[in-house]
């Protein structure tokens, strides 16, 4: 398995960064581990953690 493109990674990051906080906590209980990987780091990021 190789690694995702960095393009698509940084664009899958914008498009989740756009979801309210409320929102990536529902994400994080997703069953796809790059949903919640995703929705963990953009919400990190948005609470400056």
């Amino acid at each position: 398995m190789s690694a995702p493109e960095p393009r698509t990674f940084a664009r899958e990051r914008e498009e989740m960064a756009r979801h309210t906080i409320p929102q990536l906590i529902d994400l994080l209980e997703s069953e796809d581990l790059r949903t919640r990987f995703l929705a963990e780091m953009v919400l990190r990021d948005a609470t400056s953690t």
